[in-house]
């Protein structure tokens, strides 16, 4: 579906040991979306949204974790994801990737203190999806 056109999610989640709840905070921000006559589920048409967003904690699969939270799956998450997108994708798309990647990480380095800043560039399989439901703009846009 469409995403709201920013947010951010405070929902904690459950640490590796799995006993105690721990804080988690992701905030995002809708780049584009896109409407497929294609029907999924009880819809006559599949909506997607594409997110840019900023994990602000650290916690495992939080992204993963925080899209589900607010009903919004990633695209070939089949964990946390939607099983009946997850196969339109494999079979329209030939898309069998989760829709998830980083194309640039920032911190601060643990010892010396300095910024670090890495990016990366899409993969083709991603820039292909991309080029189909119209998003080429947004690789060029953030670098990738």
């Amino acid at each position: 579906g469409y995403a709201e056109a920013r947010g951010e999610i405070d929902y904690p989640l459950l640490a590796e040991d799995g006993v105690a709840p721990q804080r988690a905070v992701t905030g995002y921000r809708r780049l584009a979306t896109v409407e497929l006559e294609v029907a999924v589920g009880r819809y006559a048409t599949a909506r997607y949204s594409l997110l840019e967003v900023f994990p602000r904690t650290g916690r495992m699969r939080q992204i993963r974790k925080h899209m589900k939270h607010i009903f919004h799956p990633i695209v070939g998450d089949t964990s946390h994801g939607d099983g009946r997108h997850n196969r339109m994708f494999r079979e329209r798309f030939d898309c069998r990737r989760l829709l998830l990647q980083a194309n640039r990480l920032g911190f601060r380095h643990p010892y010396e203190g300095g910024e670090v800043r890495i990016g990366a560039g899409a993969d083709p399989e991603l820039a292909r999806l991309f080029a189909q439901l119209g998003w080429s703009r947004w690789l060029e846009a953030t670098g990738s």
